[in-house]
């Protein structure tokens, strides 16, 4: 057990010994001796509030405290310490009272030290040296004091003040374990961003940021570190340790990415630079559709050509576009100089349309044959019309020679023998049929059976609506 913590004696504790009597605590004077310098000892640090002048001390106070102290003929002065009689200086004073008061002043003076140290741990905030010094100075003041008065009752009251600082001290340690921890967890959580950027996959980074934020890892450790709370020393190693391997393994990561991207865009500026030769060796051609087709293909190879470094591939896609505005700009010259040709063979072309729409195919077939062909011939020599007018123009003479076409048909089925005779063969066959069917019908209505009448009937009219269709044919046929 330290001296800090020296117990009460039994007799001395509250449960044991009387109520000590109330005394008044003195204001400090400045200036005044300490209790150790009045009890004949060499003082120590100023470890005791200043003792108030003799006019300032309460005469019944000094008397209370007088009735602990004895002095003996030889002039040896001891003081009643609970259940111990302790001897604590020598006096040459002859009156009892007078050698008692000045140990009596002492035991007042530290009874002003334990106000203020009261006062003190009551104060709202507080650092652990400064507790750690109020624990000292009760350790030191509290030991086997050289004063007259009521020193158990001093000691239990110094004894809950060191528990009440302990306590603080405890709460000030928690505080700083908790603070510590989170620091801890903070510091952690940036090193693992540090590591999760380094575990991203190389494609994916963005490394001009990437960048930035490891060039900024020291600075920002460093601030943690001064600004933040202090971490252990493995605790903080470790984590540096971390984030140092993480930095290599960055840099490391970075220079293979890198120069592996140089080999690609080497191997894109090869791949552009060969499209760039073929769009510049058709720039100059003048065979329009061909040479439209083979600048679509080329933009498509281009958008799937692999990406160089962004200078070059501006300076490639210009040099590439340039030959192709060079082609596109010839072309749309040469359409627009075709563009009143085409509008004046539209022209020509509706009034073939008109023409060929007059044809009656039905009165006279072989004459509407021959006009059709020579509006066909007239047509072609027409040339080429624009072509938000191409669809409409040409179905209309489509219409034409399908109605012409149709017309044609029908009438060789009409005039085909072998087509009649299948005509009048199949009906004279459904003929027979359909007096099968009557006299089936006849007997399911004999039956009774709805269900063999309702199929009877379908079969029947089945048969009937088929007749009238070949006979309708016959008609047309002869």
């Amino acid at each position: 057990m330290s001296e800090s913590e020296t117990p009460v004696p039994p007799q001395a504790a509250p449960s044991a010994s009387p109520k000590p009597r109330a005394v008044p605590r003195p204001s400090p004077r400045p200036g005044a001796p300490s209790p150790a310098a009045l009890a004949g000892k060499k003082p120590s640090a100023p470890l005791l509030p200043a003792v108030p002048p003799p006019a300032q001390y309460d005469e019944a106070a000094i008397a209370a405290a007088r009735e602990f102290g004895s002095v003996a003929e030889d002039g040896t002065v001891t003081v009643q310490d609970g259940t111990q009689v302790r001897t604590i200086g020598t006096t040459a004073e002859a009156d009892r009272d007078k050698a008692l008061e000045p140990f009596a002043r002492a035991y007042l003076d530290l009874v002003a030290f334990l106000d203020l140290t009261e006062k003190r741990l009551a104060a709202p905030e507080h650092t652990q040296n400064d507790l750690n010094r109020l624990l000292e100075n009760l350790r030191k003041n509290m030991k086997e004091p050289q004063v007259v008065g009521d020193i158990p009752a001093l000691r239990a009251r110094a004894h809950d003040l060191r528990e009440n600082a302990k306590s603080k001290i405890q709460a000030l340690e928690a505080e700083r374990v908790a603070a510590r921890e989170e620091a801890t967890a903070r510091r952690t959580e940036f090193v693992e961003s540090i590591e999760a950027l380094v575990a991203t996959d190389p494609s994916q980074i963005s490394w001009k940021s990437a960048g930035e934020t490891m060039r900024q890892m020291v600075p920002t450790w460093k601030t943690m570190q001064s600004e933040g709370v202090s971490l252990d020393r493995p605790t903080e190693e470790a984590l540096w340790k971390r984030l140092s391997s993480a930095r290599a393994s960055f840099d490391r990561m970075r220079k293979q990415f890198f120069s592996q991207l140089d080999e690609k865009h080497g191997e894109a500026a090869q791949v552009k630079e060969q499209l760039i030769a073929e769009a510049e060796s058709m720039k100059d051609s003048t065979d329009w559709g061909p040479t439209v087709r083979a600048y679509k293909d080329l933009m498509d190879r281009w958008r799937r050509a692999p990406r160089g470094s962004r200078k070059k591939d501006d300076a490639q896609w210009a040099r590439f576009k340039a030959a192709q505005d060079h082609f596109f700009a010839a072309r749309n010259e040469d359409l627009k100089a075709t563009e009143g040709e085409q509008k004046e063979n539209l022209k020509v072309k509706e009034a073939l349309l008109a023409e060929a729409q007059a044809i009656d195919p039905k009165r006279d077939l072989e004459g509407a044959k021959s006009a059709l062909r020579s509006i066909q011939d007239r047509w072609e020599e027409a040339g080429k019309v624009p072509r938000s007018d191409m669809h409409r123009i040409e179905d209309g003479l489509r219409a034409v020679e399908r109605a012409v076409r149709k017309a044609e048909e029908d009438e060789w089925r009409r005039t085909d023998p072998r087509t009649k005779a299948r005509v009048e063969g199949a009906s004279s066959q459904l003929h027979a049929a359909i007096s099968g069917y009557e006299e089936a019908l006849e007997k399911a209505r004999a039956s009774g059976d709805p269900k063999r009448i309702a199929e009877a009937e379908a079969a029947l009219e089945a048969r009937k609506e088929w007749l009238a269709v070949i006979e309708r044919s016959a008609r047309d046929l002869g």
